[in-house]
C-alpha cells in the first residue's frame, strides 16, 4: 500500500476519533425551558396587576420539523404553587421549530384558551440549540395565560387606570 494511502487512512481515522467527544456532547445536550402560566381575569390577554399565577396548569412543549405535522419532540409539564414550570429538554433541536402551549387549566373558573386578536392559540417559541449565540442551558418562555369566561368586576378600575376601554361586561 502506498504511503500516501496509509496517511489518508490514518488521517481519516484520527479525524473520526476527534469527532467522538463532540458527538457525545451533542447527544448529552440538555436545555431547561422555564415559564409561567396565569389566569387573566380581565380578558385583556396580557399580564396585569390583577392576573393570578396558576398552580397545577399543564403545558406542552413541541418541536416540529420542516414537514407539516412532523412532531420531532414532545414534553408535558405542570406548574408549581407559583404558576411556574420547568421542563428538561433532551437534545439539540436547532433544525426544528419549538414552542410551549397551554394544555389544561387547573381552574374551572379560568379555563378558556384565548382565541381572539393577537392571542389566538397563544404559544411561546423557544430556541433549543447552542449554535445561535445564546449562552447557558436555560431558556425563558413568554408567560401564557388562560382567561375567565367573564371579566372580574375589579377590571373596570384597572381599565380606567390603564386608560383602555375594552367592551367588557362586568
Amino acid at each position: 500500500m502506498a504511503s500516501s494511502t496509509k496517511f489518508a487512512i490514518l488521517f481519516a481515522g484520527a479525524l473520526c476519533l476527534l469527532c467522538l467527544p463532540g458527538m457525545a456532547n451533542s447527544a448529552a445536550t440538555q436545555f431547561i425551558v422555564e415559564g409561567d402560566v396565569y389566569c387573566e381575569v380581565c380578558r385583556t390577554n396580557f399580564i396585569n396587576k390583577l392576573s393570578q399565577p396558576m398552580p397545577g396548569a399543564k403545558v406542552k412543549l413541541q418541536c416540529k420539523g420542516e414537514e407539516e405535522g412532523n412532531i420531532t419532540y414532545s414534553l408535558e409539564g405542570v406548574t408549581d404553587a407559583k404558576g411556574h414550570y420547568r421542563l428538561t429538554v433532551e437534545g439539540d433541536h436547532g433544525e426544528e421549530a419549538c414552542e410551549v402551549t397551554l394544555l389544561k387549566s387547573s381552574r374551572a373558573d379560568c379555563e378558556e384558551i384565548p382565541d381572539e386578536g393577537w392571542a389566538t392559540k397563544p404559544s411561546s417559541k423557544v430556541t433549543l440549540t447552542k449554535n445561535n449565540g445564546f449562552h447557558g442551558e436555560t431558556r425563558q418562555a413568554n408567560p401564557l395565560g388562560f382567561t375567565r369566561k367573564k371579566a372580574d368586576p375589579q377590571c373596570f378600575e384597572l381599565f380606567k387606570e390603564l386608560e383602555i376601554n375594552p367592551n367588557q361586561e362586568f
